[in-house]
Parts: C-alpha cells; structure tokens; sequence
C-alpha cells in the first residue's frame, strides 16, 4: 500500500533524559486540583511521546518541524499522540514521516517502550527517489510519489478528522476491525491521504491507507 512501518525503541532511560516539554495541539482544562493532576499525567505522556520521537527521527527532529496532535487514534479510549515530520535528510529520497505514540500496543509488538507508550510510523514517499526506493522494497517494478510538492517541497498540514462509525470505516478500508479516527495528511495537491488503525494487524500492519 506505499506504506512503510518503522518501530521506535531504545533505551528508557536515556530517551526520559532528552525528553523536553512540546506543546500540543488540543487545549488543557484549567481550573482545580483534578485539571492539575490531568496536566501533568498529560505532560508526563508527552515527554513520553518527544522521547520516541528522538529515537525515531534522532538529532535531526526539533520541535519548530514538527506538528504534534492529541486524540484517540486507536480508539481504545485513551488519548495517542500523533507527531508529523518532513524528513529532508534519508538518503533514499524525501519522506513525509507519521509517528504514533501509544499505549495500545506492548513490548512483544513494538519491540521497546517508553514507560506507558510505545512507537510505531509510517514513512510516505515525498519525491521520486523515495518512491521508487519503496517500491524496490515491496518488490514493485514502479512507484509514485503519495504527495505532491509546490517548488522543491511539499507544504504537508496533518491533522485528526472526526471519528466515523467503525461499519463506515470497515468499508472505507476493506477491513473489519479498522478504527473510524483517521489521521490525514494533505498537501493541498494531491488527494489526501488518511491513515486507520487496525485494531488487529492485517498482514503485520497495524495502518491502513485510504485516499481521498
């Protein structure tokens, strides 16, 4: 499907030591010893999250490139964190980088965690050579580009849509089981791509890719 799965993971301990505080997008409830105790057990998460996040995409990540969201993606009632990154540096050509911080897969599926959270991203193929580097991979005699760029780079705006009714979902994917929270990812050009959780891996894949 164009899609390649990346696992985050290393040591814990030194992934808390690099983590830093980044802002999110979704608002915080003030008010009360309740709404202080949900800020900071969302905190925690998100320095959880940012800590994944440098393992994954290293020194080359800082928090002005990234686009950080809060939402139920896997729709296990718990809040993911869903973090965007245009990597400019992979010798294989120019990808559109989608990390997923969450509580809703364990060790033996993303092979290391940080303390409540573990990683798991997809890489979509930004520019010719990512294309056909993908393809190479899935042994295909040709690839395209998912996104389109205006000049030499894509302008990618990531966000989380509305959930749908799971049956909605189901049909949209062709997969039973697939979570109605899409994450989209659109350039402005081409269709935009929208990213579903499976509830249970298809194939080893836990995203589906549907365009739109």
């Amino acid at each position: 499907m164009g899609v390649w799965r990346s696992l985050a993971g290393v040591g814990a301990l030194l992934a808390l030591l690099l983590a830093a505080s980044p802002v999110m997008a979704g608002g915080d409830k003030a008010g009360g010893d309740k709404a202080g105790g949900d800020n900071a057990e969302r905190l925690r998460l998100d320095q959880q999250a940012y800590g994944l996040l440098r393992f994954e995409w290293g020194q080359y990540a800082h928090l002005n490139d990234i686009t950080v969201l809060r939402g139920d993606v896997t729709c296990d009632g718990q809040e993911d964190r869903v973090l965007g990154w245009l990597d400019r540096d992979s010798p294989e050509g120019l990808f559109y980088n989608v990390m997923l911080a969450t509580a809703a897969v364990g060790e033996e599926e993303a092979i290391v965690v940080l303390g409540d959270m573990a990683a798991l991203s997809v890489s979509l193929p930004a520019d010719r050579k990512a294309a056909i580097h993908m393809a190479d991979l899935a042994n295909k005699a040709e690839g395209e580009p998912l996104l389109c760029a205006r000049g030499d780079l894509p302008e990618v705006a990531l966000s989380l849509e509305p959930r749908l009714p799971d049956a909605e979902a189901a049909v949209l994917t062709g997969i039973d089981g697939t979570c109605g929270t899409a994450i989209r990812v659109d350039d402005g050009l081409c269709d935009s791509i929208r990213l579903f959780w499976l509830r249970r891996p298809a194939d080893g894949e836990r995203f589906v890719l549907h365009r739109h």
